[in-house]
């Protein structure tokens, strides 16, 4: 009886380690999934905010003051530098929530997003928050001269744009937010790096 109890701790001893990582595994990839479709929703409501015509007298490129929300209609955005890069970090982070342990906030486009550290996420807006203006017209001189619709940075910054719209109806802005997930399953983590990199990018014409 002793012998039997022994071989049987011993075989568990063997069998456990496994089980826990096919448990921790199938854990990670519901959690994987939820954050995948967090990022993707962080993402939209970053570029939502960020093309919203707030009302002028609330200065949206200004100081912060009041709240702001990727998802509050045209007509209701109205606190104040709701339209800053720094704002729409906030509201990017808070849609994250406890899936970071922290965020870097850079003005890039997609392809110059840095991966984060593990655990860690990137949030990238492009264009640029002040700069120049564009050098077009207007739309259809930028659609002439580039033999496309422009992209986010063909048209200068988001502020100039704002204060003087010649671009109405083709000034694209993107926002790009990328999450190194942190797994729970021993060695997964350096075993597939590239799954464990959840990105998004939302891009959206600004209404101003």
């Amino acid at each position: 009886m002793t012998r039997q109890k022994g071989q049987a701790l011993v075989e568990f001893a063997l069998v456990f380690p496994i089980l826990f990582f096919i448990l921790a595994l199938t854990v990670d990839l519901f959690r994987v999934d939820w954050a995948a479709t967090t990022v993707a929703e962080a993402a939209r409501q970053g570029a939502r905010q960020a093309v919203a015509n707030a009302d002028p007298s609330d200065n949206p490129f200004g100081a912060a003051g009041g709240s702001c929300s990727g998802t509050t209609q045209v007509n209701a955005a109205n606190g104040s530098g709701c339209l800053t890069s720094a704002r729409v970090y906030q509201t990017v982070v808070g849609v994250l929530g406890g899936f970071s342990a922290g965020a870097n906030m850079l003005e890039a486009s997609p392809s110059n997003c840095p991966n984060p550290a593990v655990g860690h996420a990137s949030i990238c807006i492009y264009p640029n928050e002040q700069g120049s203006a564009g050098i077009y017209v207007n739309c259809a001189a930028a659609r002439s001269s580039l033999g496309r619709d422009p992209a986010p940075g063909d048209l200068g910054a988001r502020a100039p744009e704002y204060a003087n719209p010649q671009y109405k109806g083709c000034f694209p802005i993107v926002v790009t937010v990328i999450y190194r997930y942190d797994t729970l399953a021993p060695f997964l983590g350096s075993a597939a790096p590239n799954f464990l990199r959840i990105a998004s990018s939302t891009s959206m014409v600004a209404e101003y």
